[in-house]
């Protein structure tokens, strides 16, 4: 195992990047639950309940974005579910158990999206091109209103920081045709 200086931790497998912890010990139980949870991301039959808490606790963790970010296989575990929910844009067939599962997972990338350590990451990984599918649907059920809705929430935690590479990248991929 990878031996870190006292108060960093990296998430398991990973040994490149890491989190600023307190020092042993003084670790609330709170940052415990929520490293616990972030973990709980890569395990499919634990993910669902992990998503609903961690998109509750996204505001009381102020690390939380580079957390996600830099843990093994959380990113790609929140890409999963986005991309699961794709054979039910067309024909509309999106429940809304569906649709508030795939809304937390969008909730955490509004957090990376939002954060200044890891904006530059999540645009030069292209991740917002995930999520124009749920942009161009049609229906008008609330499934899909509240998709499109949590959606443009990651849009708009780009744009807000009004940072020149973010515009950039969403004229260059269209998502705004000139």
């Amino acid at each position: 195992m990878q031996q870190h200086p006292p108060g960093m931790i990296a998430a398991p497998g990973q040994s490149g990047a890491q989190h600023q912890a307190p020092q042993p010990g003084a670790r609330s139980a709170n940052d415990e639950q929520v490293l616990r949870l972030v973990m709980e991301l890569a395990q499919p039959e634990q993910r669902e309940s992990a998503l609903l808490e961690l998109s509750k606790k996204r505001e009381a963790f102020s690390d939380l974005a580079p957390l996600l970010w830099n843990s093994s296989g959380t990113i790609v575990a929140l890409l999963q579910e986005i991309v699961a929910i794709y054979p039910l844009l067309s024909p509309p067939a999106l429940t809304a158990h569906a649709s508030n599962r795939v809304c937390n997972a969008l909730a955490l990338l509004q957090c990376v999206a939002s954060h200044a350590d890891t904006r530059g990451h999540f645009l030069q990984a292209h991740i917002p091109l995930f999520l124009y599918p749920f942009l161009n649907t049609v229906s008008k059920s609330r499934p899909f209103e509240y998709l499109r809705l949590t959606s443009l929430g990651v849009i708009g935690a780009l744009v807000k920081m009004d940072d020149q590479d973010v515009i950039s990248f969403l004229l260059s991929t269209e998502i705004i045709p000139l």
